[in-house]
């Protein structure tokens, strides 16, 4: 009875899981979706500034061993580590899909375990 119960609920979370990644058959009636047409995205010109870093990394390049190489004057990006956003806004949407995937499994494994011992005990003092 038990394993029957875990049986039922893995085939749960495999319904689950692949619920968006199961073809349609080739007998249903209705067609699936067609293939949609991703949004296309915009692309702003660029800035002055990035022009003119362009222009002056090209010149270095024209120039390269010409002109002893010099220091660097601006280092690109965050120089100190923002940790003030948590783990929680680290994860992924589908890492969270996993996530609440196993947290189902796991319900159902001790659900029916949980049933499975009920019934031992009642089978036993009867």
């Amino acid at each position: 009875m038990r394993c029957r119960a875990l049986l039922v609920g893995a085939a749960i979370a495999l319904a689950l899981a692949a619920a968006g990644a199961a073809p349609a058959a080739a007998d249903d009636p209705t067609p699936g979706a067609g293939p949609t047409q991703a949004p296309t995205p915009s692309i702003s010109p660029p800035s002055q500034q990035q022009i003119d870093d362009a222009k002056a990394a090209l010149d270095r390049l024209r120039n390269q061993g010409k002109n002893p190489p010099s220091r660097l004057t601006r280092v690109a990006g965050p120089t100190a580590r923002d940790d003030s956003g948590g783990v929680t806004s680290r994860i992924s949407d589908q890492a969270w899909w996993t996530i609440g995937a196993g947290a189902l499994v796991l319900l159902v494994a001790s659900e029916t375990t949980r049933l499975g011992v009920r019934r031992a005990k009642h089978r036993k003092g009867a």
